[in-house]
């Protein structure tokens, strides 16, 4: 009788484990994402220091979320065999081309690159 209440106490312990990680991970997104907001108004507002402070935030987010729960990249890149690890990479990409555009003062492209980053970010989330 102590066998299986043993072991469906080992089985909730797990679960319960298992969705604690995973709140983690969104945390860590949803923290990122509303980083990647604030780079945008500042962005709209012509705030250059806002869009990389908001955007170097963002970026230690998915840094610390990519430490926590890493994915293994494919050794030969094959468009669509990784979407997780496509979409982390474009945005990246996408948050340094915001930075840059920031740098230069050219604050539309800087709003439309932390726009693409957010849309990847959203789609590895969506991509699990």
């Amino acid at each position: 009788m102590k066998k299986p209440f043993s072991c469906s106490l080992i089985a909730f312990a797990f679960l319960a484990g298992c969705s604690t990680m995973d709140y983690a991970t969104d945390e860590h997104e949803d923290k990122a994402l509303q980083e990647l907001g604030l780079a945008v108004r500042s962005a709209e507002n012509e705030d250059a220091g806002g869009v990389i402070a908001h955007t170097e935030k963002a970026k230690k987010h998915l840094i610390e979320e990519n430490h926590e729960h890493p994915y293994t990249h494919p050794f030969i890149s094959i468009y669509g065999q990784s979407p997780k690890a496509e979409h982390d990479m474009e945005t990246f990409e996408e948050m340094d081309k915001a930075i840059g555009e920031a740098k230069k003062g050219n604050f539309t492209r800087a709003v439309e690159a932390a726009r693409r980053a957010s849309v990847h970010l959203k789609q590895k989330a969506r991509s699990k």
